[in-house]
C-alpha cells in the first residue's frame, strides 16, 4: 500500500517544487536584486534540476507525466502572464513557458524505459543547464554572430552549450549509463545539441533541445 502511494507523492513534489521556485523568483524579481532575463534563466535552470532530480524515482510514467502536462496547460494559458509578470510579455518569451514542460513530457513519452533513464537524464539536463548556459555567455561575451542562425545565436554562446552539454551527458554517461563511453556520449550529444539549438528559432528550443541530445544519446549508447 505505502509503496503505491510513491508515485503520486512524487508527482506532488514536482508540482509544489516548481511552484515553490516559481514563488522565490517571483519574490527575487520584487527584491529588485535580479534582472528578468536572469530571473527567467535562474528559474529555468532550477525547474530542470528538479525534473532530473526526480525523473529516475518514478516508477510508472502516467504519475511522471502528470507535473509537465499540467504546467503545459497552465502556462499556455493566459494566466501565465499574471503568475509571472515580465516572463510572458513576448510571444518568445510565453512560448518558451510552455514548450520547456512539454519537452519534459515529449521526452518521457518517447524515451521512458526502466530506470535510471539516462536518455531522458541527459536530454533535460542539456535543456536544464546548458541551455541558459548558452545564453548568458552568448549575451554576455558573445561577438560572433551565427548565420543563418536565427535569434541573434552567437559562435560563443554555441561553445558554451557544447562544454556543458557534454559535461552533463558525460556525468550522466558515467553514473547512468551502464557500460556508456563518457567521453563519447558527451561530445557526440554535445555538438548535436549545440547545433540544434543554434538553428531552432527562439522560444521552440526549449522542445527540441532534450529531444536531440535524448536520440543522439539512444543512438550513441
Amino acid at each position: 500500500m505505502a509503496d503505491s502511494l510513491h508515485d503520486p507523492a512524487r508527482a506532488l513534489l514536482a508540482i509544489a517544487g516548481a511552484g515553490a521556485l516559481v514563488f522565490l523568483s517571483k519574490a527575487l524579481a520584487r527584491s529588485g536584486r535580479v534582472s528578468v532575463p536572469l530571473q527567467r534563466k535562474a528559474l529555468h535552470a532550477a525547474v530542470g534540476l528538479l525534473t532530473v532530480f526526480l525523473t529516475p524515482w518514478f516508477r510508472h510514467l502516467g504519475w511522471a507525466l502528470v507535473a509537465p502536462v499540467l504546467f503545459t496547460l497552465l502556462n499556455a494559458s493566459a494566466k501565465a502572464r499574471a503568475l509571472m509578470p515580465g516572463m510572458a510579455d513576448s510571444p518568445r518569451e510565453a512560448r518558451g513557458l510552455w514548450t520547456f514542460p512539454l519537452a519534459v513530457a515529449l521526452t518521457y513519452v518517447l524515451f521512458w524505459e526502466e530506470s535510471p533513464r539516462p536518455a531522458i537524464l541527459a536530454g533535460l539536463a542539456a535543456l536544464s543547464l546548458a541551455d541558459p548556459a548558452a545564453f548568458l555567455v552568448g549575451s554576455r561575451w558573445g561577438q560572433r554572430r551565427l548565420r543563418p542562425a536565427p535569434g541573434g545565436r552567437t559562435l560563443e554562446g554555441s561553445l558554451a552549450f557544447l562544454l556543458v552539454a557534454a559535461l552533463t551527458t558525460g556525468l550522466v554517461a558515467s553514473i547512468a549509463g551502464e557500460g556508456a563511453f563518457p567521453w563519447r556520449m558527451g561530445i557526440g550529444c554535445g555538438v548535436v545539441g549545440a547545433a540544434v539549438e543554434a538553428f531552432t528559432p527562439p522560444g521552440w528550443d526549449n522542445l527540441t533541445i532534450p529531444l536531440a541530445v535524448a536520440i543522439a544519446y539512444r543512438l550513441l549508447a
